[in-house]
């Protein structure tokens, strides 16, 4: 079972849809947005806008899991997508999601654990990983800020269990949102004031919706569904490793035939130019 699914479920796999399924679909679409963006159509902003709310499901998702097993495949996937980058004149640096999802889930008990020690630990907790998240971002694709919502994504797990108030994991939460959407403008230069706000908005919406999140199945909308829909949601759901490798291998080979002047064979460089980019608005 792959890393971006197993994420808080048991073998075998239920037959009936699950809340697993619907918004792990719902994060694989809006990364495929994100991917045909960043591919097809780099001037076109409101790809990555969109494209940008499906990473704090995958980090919430790696939080809310109780396993903690890393599969060789993902391993792979990642190593595939290093190679891939390289021969179609990319970057090494940073690294992609899935070595950010494996390094998060490996640590995420030792930093929750942590965190919720105390409110004044919780605080502590966000400023370390939000002042980590810079140098971090130069290492792997979000750096420690995928952390954030993998914390949020263990609170939501823990449930009763987290004697804290509603107000200070409002505000861990509120600021975790308010961060990522700044690092995200910074990295597209070209957001515009309201693409920022669609940002923000969606992101906040998307966490109110991870904080009610339980495991449910829906074996009567299974049914309903009929087996070719219930299918598609189960594929979207339950290979979201695949999907995400080989879709993004099948965007850089077509990209690389369409675009040879942005997708150049291994003319590949330590670091993407959207980085000094976010390097120079740090400090400017």
């Amino acid at each position: 079972m792959s890393l971006l699914y197993s994420i808080g479920m048991a073998n075998p796999l239920p037959k009936d849809l699950t809340s697993y399924d619907f918004l792990k679909a719902i994060a694989i679409l809006l990364m495929v947005a994100d991917h045909i963006g960043y591919h097809f159509y780099p001037d076109e902003t409101w790809w990555r806008v969109f494209g940008r709310l499906c990473v704090p499901i995958w980090f919430f998702l790696i939080g809310y899991a109780k396993t903690r097993e890393i599969p060789k495949t993902i391993w792979l996937g990642a190593g595939a997508l290093v190679l891939s980058s390289l021969i179609a004149g990319q970057y090494l640096f940073p690294l992609n999601i899935l070595f950010g999802l494996m390094v998060t889930r490996y640590a995420i008990d030792g930093i929750a654990s942590r965190a919720l020690r105390t409110h004044e630990t919780l605080a502590g907790m966000f400023f370390l990983l939000f002042l980590l998240s810079y140098p971090s971002m130069f290492v792997v694709e979000y750096g420690t800020m995928g952390a954030l919502f993998a914390v949020l994504g263990y609170i939501t797990r823990a449930g009763e269990e987290v004697e804290f108030k509603k107000m200070p994991i409002f505000l861990f939460t509120a600021g975790s949102i308010l961060v990522y959407a700044i690092a995200q403008a910074l990295l597209l230069p070209s957001l515009s004031g309201v693409q920022f706000t669609v940002l923000l908005l969606g992101t906040a919406f998307i966490c109110m919706l991870l904080s009610v999140f339980q495991p449910v199945t829906f074996p009567r909308l299974t049914k309903a569904l009929t087996p070719p829909g219930a299918g598609l949601f189960k594929l979207l759901g339950r290979h979201t490793l695949a999907i995400y490798v080989l879709h993004i291998l099948l965007f850089r080979a077509i990209a690389m035939y369409l675009y040879p002047d942005r997708f150049s064979f291994l003319e590949w460089t330590v670091f993407p130019e959207s980085m000094g980019a976010y390097l120079g608005s740090i400090f400017l």
